[in-house]
């Protein structure tokens, strides 16, 4: 079994993302009960990208150690590792920002307490959904969930992918090549607390 940093998994990513993974409000008021907020400007909406970005510098300075599950098509392997490359390993997530060039024609946007969703309003669009949840407390990124589908003549694609800051984060996909069987993994990566 590859021990991931496996290049093909991104490959595709890379290639069929034009359209990529969001962004919620920046710092919604987590008081707020309202529903349905108005819709904001584009330098409003917050940055998948940047955040990620961020955090590949954070988790590069701070080094932790990651308890990392790979299991493909039933296939299990976990070990305890140090990350060489934070870049690397959220890039599926960096990569995935509707911020850049955001149209809110396409997506529904959705703001209640301390948590934005944008829900696609059409199938084709890669991102089918993107969640963000904001601390109640200071308003940090708490927990990002994103919905992806590509499709195409060649293969079909989902992925689900989930950031808990410095707790956990998960990529399930599954993809169907055509004339293949289809294929199925998932990467779990959860941060281990340093003993004092």
């Amino acid at each position: 079994m590859y021990w991931y940093q496996n290049k093909n998994l991104y490959k595709n990513l890379s290639s069929a993302l034009p359209l990529l993974v969001g962004s919620a409000l920046l710092f919604g008021s987590c008081s707020s009960t309202s529903g349905q907020k108005e819709r904001k400007k584009t330098t409003d909406i917050f940055s998948v990208d940047s955040f990620f970005s961020a955090e590949a510098q954070r988790l590069q300075q701070l080094n932790p150690s990651v308890l990392k599950s790979v299991n493909k098509d039933g296939e299990k392997e976990q070990r305890e590792i140090k990350i060489a490359n934070w870049k690397n390993e959220l890039s599926a997530f960096q990569s995935a920002d509707i911020s850049k060039n955001f149209d809110p024609t396409l997506y529904d946007l959705k703001t209640v307490d301390c948590v934005t969703e944008f829900t696609a309003k059409k199938e084709e669009l890669q991102i089918q959904k993107l969640r963000i949840e904001f601390d109640r407390n200071n308003q940090k990124v708490k927990h990002i969930h994103i919905d992806k589908k590509i499709a195409n003549s060649l293969y079909d694609s989902n992925e689900k992918l989930d950031y808990y800051s410095d707790s956990l984060y998960s990529i399930i996909k599954l993809q169907d090549v055509q004339g293949l069987d289809a294929n199925q993994y998932e990467i779990i990566g959860k941060f281990v607390q340093s003993k004092k």
